[in-house]
């Protein structure tokens, strides 16, 4: 029987996603001056979960119980029935937020980050078998679900670049431990790159930091760092705990900069 520590139900669940998102939205718009209504806050929120419960779905749903290691596969695939009713209820509930309180501007930018998102859906479900780029693709549309309601502003483009880049070395850590995962669901990504690949992202992605406003370079940073920290001592770590703390490395930079904005 599946065994689900308390701390590990944010990830099993998704949760994490949409609060990792949530975070670096506000803390994004706080150089900006922009503010961010309840409305961007709850369609954001709610999308990253539907894309993230999506993935796990279909990975779940074309796979036996028997292939899938992950807790979060097993648990999908256990309760798929009750998950694709909570995932229909919270789609629709979240285009009828959506089209009450955005603004046309802010529907538009929306929709093209939801073409993107189904685009890559599909993609990610047909080809990962024979070799899908996956965690680039993730980092891009992370990213841009981070931004997309902050738009138009072109100062957002430098710390946008280097939350890619962060996301991406996030996605490619966790790849890189769950490659006996990946081969049992037989998902070929960039995960069997040369762990080298990541250690040079982290260098890019500090350099990157010397070009930002110091409001955004210090969240990054300290999201960074803490990657960097968990990376050097993943030998240590087992495969549930590896992604938890990792996923929730990119929560440490913005909670300690919205609260330092308190």
């Amino acid at each position: 029987m599946l065994r689900i520590r308390i701390w590990q139900w944010p990830n099993i669940l998704a949760v994490d996603a949409a609060l990792i998102a949530l975070a670096w939205q506000a803390t994004l718009a706080v150089p900006l001056e922009l503010h961010v209504s309840q409305t961007t806050q709850i369609v954001l929120g709610l999308s990253v979960w539907l894309t993230y419960m999506a993935d796990r779905l279909f990975d779940a749903s074309k796979r036996p119980l028997q292939e899938l290691r992950s807790a979060r596969h097993q648990f999908t695939k256990q309760h798929r029935n009750t998950l694709w009713h909570c995932w229909w209820g919270v789609l629709i509930s979240n285009i009828a937020i959506a089209f009450t309180g955005l603004s046309i501007h802010q529907l538009r930018n929306g929709a093209g980050l939801l073409v993107l998102c189904l685009l890559y859906t599909a993609l990610n479900q047909t080809l990962s078998r024979r070799f899908f780029p996956k965690e680039i693709c993730v980092a891009l549309i992370y990213t841009g679900g981070v931004i997309v309601f902050l738009l138009p502003s072109e100062t957002l483009w430098g710390p946008a670049s280097a939350l890619a880049i962060l996301y991406l070395i996030n996605c490619l850590m966790i790849g890189a431990k769950e490659q006996q995962i990946d081969a049992a669901l037989q998902v070929r990504s960039l995960s069997r790159l040369p762990p080298a690949l990541i250690i040079l992202l982290e260098v890019i992605c500090a350099l990157f930091l010397c070009l930002l406003n110091q409001a955004w370079a210090l969240p990054i940073g300290l999201s960074l760092g803490a990657l960097c920290i968990i990376h050097f001592h993943q030998k240590k770590l087992p495969v549930e705990t590896f992604r938890v703390i990792t996923d929730s490395a990119l929560l440490i930079g913005p909670s300690v900069t919205l609260l330092i904005n308190l």
